[in-house]
């Protein structure tokens, strides 16, 4: 009986022990976020890492494992390229810079109208709006391509059957309408992410504070420039921030339709990048082209950092 009554004691002192290990906040906190911190160090900051470093070294692909370090070599000679400075990097900014306004604007808009109590079918809209996101990249980029297609185009066709001035148009083969082409599919790509989450923003809009805008008598442009836009302002400069440094690195679009042509008039930092690294078999340059917007980013998202601090 004593011997129980011990063993009692000892289970019960280990019980409370743990009990006490898990009730603190200074072990358990850190113990509950180590995973995810080995996960983004394995995945996130080895290679991004990993890839500075090749920036800075002349790697070419079957010679030594490491290559040898020649600094921001790399870096000075792409900037030195009047193809890369004149071309990719400027696409780069013209695309990034104009589609990713375009998607704000028109993600906003689409959302309002989704969140409109007395619109039919609203749930069957919300769901089609969602596809462009949710259909596989290399599908839907393939339509896109069959319907630029010169011969066969359905927006040819479309056009032609209205006498639209200029048509038929070679879509991908003319440098102003491939670079319009391949950012018109990443607008469309990209809205439904900007709908969803604006949809959601609108739905978490204080009714308090609207209903008392009307009592003060604003009208509905007053409402939503004064009341909805600050209530969802932290969303939009979430989702613009998290676009832009997507739309920068932007591979597929570009890569499946025009690759880069014609005459390098659509090539970005990610297909230039996959260009230098794979196919010529530059792996430093292909490095530093991947990570020359790198400091731009780093800015931004440092000042939205300091933003959300300053409203905290």
């Amino acid at each position: 009986m004593t011997t129980l009554k011990s063993h009692q004691r000892v289970n019960t002192s280990k019980v409370n022990k743990l009990s006490r290990f898990f009730d603190d906040e200074k072990t358990l906190g850190p113990l509950m976020v180590t995973p995810v911190v080995i996960l983004i160090l394995s995945l996130v900051a080895y290679p991004f890492v990993r890839a500075l470093w090749l920036s800075m070294t002349d790697l070419r692909v079957a010679q030594a494992a490491t290559g040898n370090f020649v600094g921001i070599e790399n870096y000075l000679k792409l900037w030195n390229r009047t193809v890369f400075r004149e071309k990719v990097f400027v696409n780069t900014l013209i695309y990034t810079l104009g589609a990713v306004p375009i998607k704000v604007v028109l993600g906003l808009i689409l959302a309002l109208v989704l969140n409109r109590k007395r619109l039919l079918f609203v749930g069957f809209f919300r769901g089609v709006a969602l596809l462009p996101w949710v259909i596989p990249a290399s599908l839907s980029i393939l339509v896109w391509s069959w319907m630029f297609e010169p011969t066969f185009s359905v927006l040819n066709l479309l056009l032609e059957s209205v006498n639209f001035p200029g048509a038929p148009f070679l879509w991908l083969g003319r440098p102003n309408l491939a670079f319009f082409s391949v950012m018109l599919v990443n607008i469309w790509r990209g809205l439904p992410f900007f709908a969803v989450l604006y949809l959601a923003a609108l739905q978490n809009v204080p009714v308090d504070l609207t209903e008392a805008a009307k009592t003060d008598g604003a009208n509905a442009f007053q409402q939503f420039f004064y009341v909805t836009v600050p209530s969802i302002l932290p969303v939009i400069i979430v989702t613009s921030l998290f676009s832009l440094v997507q739309t920068s690195g932007e591979v597929q679009i570009v890569q499946v339709l025009t690759r880069g042509g014609p005459f390098d008039t659509t090539h970005v930092l990610g297909t230039y990048a996959y260009q230098q690294a794979m196919l010529s078999g530059r792996i430093g340059e292909g490095a530093a082209v991947s990570l020359y917007l790198f400091p731009v980013l780093l800015f931004v998202v440092i000042m939205q950092l300091r933003y959300f601090q300053r409203e905290v």
